[in-house]
């Protein structure tokens, strides 16, 4: 049982964590004119947070498999644990000086954990309390986890750089709430097919 525990948060961390490294570098190094040099990956501007639209899909289907493979409430807090601590010394390296405290770097950290948090909440909620079908439940969650990091980084953008207000507005072009109108829904149809996908993919490997 615990072997197994450590075995699936280990491969799926790993996992979640290459997910977010090579999308938020691949985002910041290929921007158009804030295209930074290798190794460098601020300034942000907002623009390095636009991978978030683009991994719901798999990071839904990473995070919900995990927690519907090893039934264990609070793997999802797990999953993003690696994000919430090696973060923690990569965010203080490449940021600690636009943000406006050490506070905000925690703030990162802990942001991640709630999201891996919302993840399990929605998906115990939904299966002991609904006869919602167990796919559709695995979908809403992985859904409303990432509405719940889109929110985080929101807060984040808004309230933690010494520059202030760095989220944009949803009539600035550009910026990241700029592009929600389109971005926002996009991400959470693909949020849901990916922990759709994953109750899938789990019953599949059952029939093996």
């Amino acid at each position: 049982m615990i072997k197994d525990f450590f075995k699936t948060w280990i491969t799926y961390s790993f996992l979640l964590m290459v997910l977010l490294t090579v999308t938020v570098f691949f985002w910041d190094f290929y921007s158009g004119s804030d295209t930074q040099g290798f190794g460098v990956i601020e300034p942000y501007y907002g623009m390095g947070m636009f991978y978030i639209y683009m991994i719901s899909f798999f990071s839904s289907l990473i995070v919900l498999y995990a927690i519907i493979k090893s039934k264990v409430f609070g793997m999802g807090i797990y999953m993003w644990l690696p994000y919430a601590v090696i973060g923690f010394f990569v965010e203080i390296y490449f940021e600690l000086d636009l943000l406006i405290s050490i506070w905000a770097v925690l703030g990162y950290s802990a942001f991640g954990l709630i999201t891996g948090l919302s993840a399990d909440i929605c998906f115990k909620l939904l299966n002991e309390n609904t006869k919602i079908k167990k796919s559709f439940i695995a979908g809403i969650s992985g859904t409303f986890m990432s509405f719940v990091y889109f929110v985080l980084v929101v807060i984040a953008l808004g309230f933690f750089y010494k520059s202030g207000w760095g989220a944009g507005s949803f009539t600035e072009p550009g910026s990241f709430l700029g592009v929600a109108y389109f971005c926002l829904p996009w991400m959470l149809i693909n949020a849901f097919f990916g922990g759709f996908t994953a109750y899938c993919l789990n019953q599949f490997s059952k029939d093996l």
